[in-house]
Order: structure tokens, then sequence, then C-alpha cells
């Protein structure tokens, strides 16, 4: 059956992950002085969501969802991956002395507390991002490893009564050999990457500088194109993919000078999709929407309010990545 749609769809998706994804980023601490903030943001961009109808997924490591420390050892997969880079993998810092007992003791390494309020807000669902925050291309892991971790992501989520859905994997590395493991844990939908050369691999710190520097420019300028699409192009084929257009990346005060450009850029895209009867699908991190002027918030705001328009004139529709694809998948055209 082919899937047609009498309007656009916003899609958005975020990936929440503390500091478990930023282990091997450097310099860690630009990122750290952000966690507090990013705390405090997450309600307010929950609340945004809320009161304007935007239908969000947010990717959520695993690892967050212990109470204590005791807790996450319990949870620990086996096999663990076995990454060539020993940056990659949090279970030697778990086993160390740099973890705390809880979330009120290590803010940074706890959040069941942001976790609940996410499953419990209005139009938002609660995605994997692994249990560990899983590379799934990086060298020394195998399938067996991401097979223990899968099953262990899901089993936490499942403790706290979240059924999860859908995956997004860190750093958006899509393994095709992983993906037939994924219905069997009852995920029926991830995040994949647009076609281009510039992002279908996903990300890695091994990527090339010129690669990286294509991939900045483009977030100002249209250098690949504005990667929407149409449903029937997401087929029906178990885990569907749902791929990613855009990424909002964080304010730069270097590259103020271009901030038109880049809201340009985006407003652009969704326009494109709701005339053309496709899909937008935005994506984030929490920690993207920090500054200390909330300028990248003041963005999003903006992006809403253009989503707003876009529904009024050509009735696009926001929608997550789960009910996408289970509307998709319920064979309804």
């Amino acid at each position: 059956m082919i899937h047609t749609l009498n309007h656009g769809l916003f899609v958005m998706s975020l990936d929440f992950e503390l500091y478990w994804g930023l282990r091997d980023v450097s310099p860690v601490s630009h990122y750290r002085k952000h966690f507090a903030r990013e705390r405090e943001i997450i309600p307010v961009v929950l609340e945004m969501f809320e009161q304007e109808g935007i239908h969000a997924t947010w990717a959520t490591v695993g690892l967050l969802f212990s109470e204590n420390k005791e807790q996450m050892k319990q949870q620990l997969p086996s096999p663990l991956p076995a990454y060539i880079d020993k940056q990659l993998s949090p279970y030697p810092h778990i086993a160390g002395a740099g973890l705390g007992e809880d979330e009120q003791e290590d803010p940074d390494h706890y959040g069941l507390s942001l976790i609940r309020r996410i499953h419990n807000t209005r139009y938002q669902r609660i995605s994997t991002h692994t249990f560990s925050h899983y590379y799934c291309r990086e060298e020394g892991q195998d399938l067996e490893a991401f097979r223990a971790d899968l099953k262990a992501a899901v089993r936490v989520a499942e403790l706290q009564d979240i059924r999860v859905g859908s995956i997004v994997f860190p750093r958006n590395q899509v393994n095709p050999e992983y993906l037939p493991l994924l219905p069997g844990e009852g995920i029926y939908a991830y995040r994949g990457n647009p076609p281009h050369a510039l992002y279908k691999e996903g990300y890695s710190t091994h990527d090339p500088f010129l690669k990286r520097v294509l991939r900045l420019m483009d977030t100002y300028f249209n250098l690949s194109g504005f990667h929407t699409y149409a449903p029937e192009e997401l087929g029906r084929e178990v885990p569907l993919n749902v791929p990613a257009s855009h990424f909002l990346r964080s304010y730069s005060r270097k590259l103020a000078l271009l901030e038109p450009l880049r809201l340009r850029r985006i407003l652009t895209g969704m326009t494109y999709a709701a005339k053309h009867r496709q899909i937008y699908h935005l994506w984030c991190h929490p920690y993207n929407l920090v500054d200390p002027y909330n300028r990248n918030l003041r963005l999003l705001a903006r992006i809403i309010d253009h989503y707003k328009m876009l529904n009024s004139r050509y009735g696009m529709e926001s929608r997550n990545m789960e009910e996408l694809s289970e509307h998709l998948l319920s064979g309804e055209s």
C-alpha cells in the first residue's frame, strides 16, 4: 500500500545522554558546565512542547534510568564492548571512584527524575539511545556486545513501566547488521541518516577534517539539500527507518553573524516539506539548547512559531517518531 499525506509532518527527536555521551569529547569541561543548565532547561522545553502541541521523541541512555550506583552495577550487560579506543567505554568509569551514589549526589550520571518527567508530559515518548551510549561502528565492538547492550536498555526502561518502541543510535552510527535484532526487543523504528555523503555513515571522532567543516557549513548554507522525504519512501519494513533531516547545533558565538542564515536554513526546509506533503525531522541534544543568554532556546521558539504557521496554512502536523511509525506500519493511508 502506498501511504499518502494531505499535509506535511514535523518530527522532532532529542538525544538525552548527560555525561555518558561526552566521555571522549575534548574538552569535556566545555560541556560539563552545560549540565546544570541542561537539567534546568529540559523542564522548560517540555512545558513549551506541551503548550504548543509539539510531539517529540527523547532518546535516552539506559544508564540514566538507575536510581543508585548499586542498581546500575546490577543492570550492566554482558559481554561488554571491547572498543579499541578505550575512551569510548563508560564501564571503567562506573567501576572507578568518579561515580556518585545517586542522582542527588551526582546529577551528571543519573537522570531518572527527568526521564519520569518526560514520560509524564503529553505528546512525548521515551526512546532508547542504547544502554551505554553504544557506538555501533567503532573498532572492537561486535554484534553480541550490542545484543547484550540492547537487551539491558529495554529491560531498565521496562522496570520503570516504559515501553521502548524506537532507537536512536549514538552519533547516528547505524550498523545494518544490527537492525534485525531490534524487532525481537519490541523496537519498530530507528532514526536513520540522510543519504548524502556528509551524513550517511553517521558521525565519528575519526571523521576527516574537511567532512566536519562541510557539515558545519551545511548548518548555514544549503550544501546538501533539505533531506525531507515522502512517507512512501519509508516503506513498511520493521524496523522502520525515520531519517533525520537537520541537526540543531549549539549556538556559536564565533559564527553569530551567520545566525540569520542558520534559522533560514531550517525554516526553508520545513516550508518545503509542508508544501510538498513531506516529512521534516529536526534533532538535537538538550545541551545544544543551553547558552548563557538562551539564544538557542529562543531559536527553538521561532522554529515552533514557524511550524504553527505551516500548520495553519498547509495543515502540517507534529508527530514523534513512534506515532509516525505506528501510523505507517498499521497500513493506514
